[in-house]
């Protein structure tokens, strides 16, 4: 009995976080890589190709890697398997775009994937600006979806090409590895989003002022703005709300707190005539200056 209600509590937990989460914005894209055409990627010691064993929709590039220990670049016998293509000279500066996102399909003749199974890299005109990450959590037979925010970049403004690349190090003499490369492109929110929004405090004590707000805010153009709404409640309570006209990038919201009793409340923020909310948690707390 006590196992069921367990199991039980852990699924209205899940329900209620999915039904927490905001649904995700309209979003611009930007293809980088189109899985029908494999022309513009060159290979080291590997194979690329449109293939549909495995792609999501039409076909994916299959990148395909037989792992040899003995052969490979010249002093570098276990080296560095790896395609790349070249991003066109008026696509470069990725200052306006969100993140650069992918998918990726795993397979080999291995029983699982090492963990730096294989790896990614932006590339900028100085390899000491260029953007490179092992790209975690690939299992064998699924599928992974990647996303990294182009502010992350070291040179956002100047991103000469993509590379994947395996290290042969990681993997046995032998070994055959298959990934497939899919939807490859740059992403942009459509509209004013706000991207999160958190109280600088999460506790607060109930004779503070003010409760400082800090939000983060996307999808504007270069001198445009959005009237951001944030409010504090509790069940169908609002305890202080208040408003401003927000550009891109990060703000602090300053609310006027009025006090209230001890306990656990919900921060609400969202875009002035939009449906999508972003929560955090805020804990109020009695005054260490209250008589006792």
């Amino acid at each position: 009995m006590m196992r069921i209600c367990h199991l039980l509590l852990l699924l209205l937990v899940a329900c209620w976080s999915a039904c927490a989460r905001p649904a995700e914005p309209p979003m611009d894209a930007l293809s980088l890589a189109d899985g029908e055409d494999a022309s513009a990627w060159r290979v080291w010691e590997a194979t690329i190709q449109p293939d549909a064993t495995h792609a999501r929709s039409g076909r994916a590039l299959r990148f395909h890697v037989d792992v040899n220990h003995e052969t490979g670049e010249v002093g570098h016998p276990i080296g560095w398997p790896r395609t790349n293509t070249p991003v066109a000279e008026d696509l470069r500066d990725w200052t306006q775009w969100d993140f650069v996102d992918f998918w990726v399909y795993a397979d080999s003749s291995r029983e699982s994937l090492p963990p730096a199974a294989l790896g990614f890299i932006v590339r900028s005109p100085n390899k000491e600006n260029s953007f490179s990450v092992n790209l975690e959590g690939l299992r064998k037979g699924e599928w992974a979806h990647y996303r990294f925010p182009t502010a992350n970049l070291p040179n956002p403004g100047d991103c000469t090409g993509v590379q994947f690349f395996i290290t042969e190090a990681n993997y046995a003499h032998g070994d055959v590895v298959d990934f497939w490369i899919d939807d490859l492109v740059l992403l942009r929110y459509a509209e004013p989003t706000v991207i999160s929004a958190d109280a600088l405090s999460r506790l607060h004590y109930a004779d503070a002022p003010v409760l400082r707000v800090q939000v983060e805010l996307t999808g504007l153009e270069e001198g445009e703005t959005a009237e951001v709404l944030t409010r504090l409640v509790r069940g169908n309570a609002t305890l202080c709300e208040g408003s401003a006209r927000l550009g891109p990038g990060l703000h602090t919201i300053p609310l006027e707190f009025s006090g209230a009793p001890a306990g656990a409340y919900e921060l609400q923020t969202q875009i002035s005539g939009s449906e999508r909310v972003v929560t955090a948690p805020v804990r109020v707390l009695s005054s260490p200056w209250e008589a006792q």
